[in-house]
């Protein structure tokens, strides 16, 4: 194994980590967090999403243990991406920049393994 490809799997593990850590802490609340001060039209969202956000999390854990056990990645990353971009844009818009950088690191992931695993999506563009 090259050292260049221990570094993209410590990333693709720290990646499933996170997932799972945060969504496991939206059902257990083991560490603490919080949205902030949001504006109205924020936390109107929220109430009206907040019946599919166990979905989500569940999601979110199914996403990690894939990246944990390098199952499907290239697919997953993908599968992954919109909710990286939600997750930013949400963050964002929540309007404290210097706590978004859960969103931003998440993206910036992201990003990294789509690029380390670009030959995977070559075919999707011919």
């Amino acid at each position: 194994m090259k050292k260049n490809d221990s570094l993209f799997m410590v990333a693709r593990t720290a990646l499933g980590l996170f997932l799972i850590l945060y969504a496991l802490n939206r059902f257990f609340h083991f560490l603490p967090s919080s949205y902030g001060a949001m504006p109205e039209v924020t936390q109107d969202f929220l109430d009206s999403v907040a019946i599919y956000l166990p979905a989500l999390y569940i999601f979110e854990i199914i996403i990690g243990l894939f990246l944990i056990f390098n199952k499907w990645t290239a697919f997953i990353l993908i599968v992954l991406a919109p909710l990286s971009v939600a997750f930013l844009i949400f963050s964002i818009s929540n309007g404290e920049f210097s706590k978004a950088w859960p969103a931003y690191v998440v993206g910036l992931i992201n990003v990294l393994l789509i690029v380390r695993r670009w030959d995977s999506y070559k075919p999707l563009f011919k």
